[in-house]
């Protein structure tokens, strides 16, 4: 039992709870915040950079970012829209140090978390031939080019949407944009991904 007088395994514990102990030292709980968001961390900065050693080393920098300032932080929102903030400015930061030395998009980087995540849910799953296999990294690869290609807020939002799965309500809030602003771009995102895919179908 700690400080608080919270008993039960640390999994169990909402993330104000974790925070509250994190505050107070507590090292476990803190092992437990990372363990319960690092996973999807890992994906939006895979599908951001499309590279797993860079989605690694950004979510490594969120965490550090978040354990230096945790002492400071009030809770205003949902923990996760506060961390996908941190996350974004991170990535923004980075494309910004970047742009002066623009290096190659890899394309053939294993997925942080084993696989294609929505990009290989689009697939239908059954054997496939060698054809077919083929014909499905040419799409995911289009379909990561693709994205890419698009303006920071516009791909912001598809990622935010479509791979991480968030409301528009709090792509909103991490973004600080109204929420039409949200829907108008993620249309635009995948009206524009239409015209760059071309013949593949996503």
């Amino acid at each position: 039992m700690t400080s608080s007088g919270r008993s039960g395994p640390r999994s169990s514990w909402s993330d104000f709870e974790l925070i509250q102990e994190i505050k107070k030292g507590d090292l476990g709980a803190f092992t437990a915040l990372v363990e319960r968001h690092q996973r999807s961390l890992l994906n939006f900065f895979f599908h951001n950079a499309w590279d797993r050693q860079t989605a690694e080393d950004c979510t490594q920098e969120v965490f550090l970012r978040l354990y230096s300032h945790l002492g400071s932080y009030e809770p205003q929102a949902k923990f996760t829209t506060f961390l996908y903030r941190v996350a974004r400015n991170l990535w923004i930061d980075r494309m910004r140090a970047a742009a002066s030395h623009p290096g190659p998009v890899s394309l053939e980087t294993p997925a942080a978390n084993g696989d294609e995540g929505v990009l290989r849910d689009r697939i239908r799953s059954r054997e496939e031939s060698p054809v077919e296999i083929l014909e499905k990294r040419e799409t995911h690869a289009a379909l990561r080019t693709a994205i890419e290609r698009l303006p920071e807020d516009q791909r912001m939002v598809l990622i935010l949407s479509e791979m991480q799965g968030l409301k528009y309500k709090e792509i909103g809030e991490i973004m600080d944009v109204p929420v039409g602003t949200v829907k108008s771009r993620m249309h635009t995102a995948v009206e524009r991904l239409k015209e760059l895919m071309g013949d593949h179908e996503v």
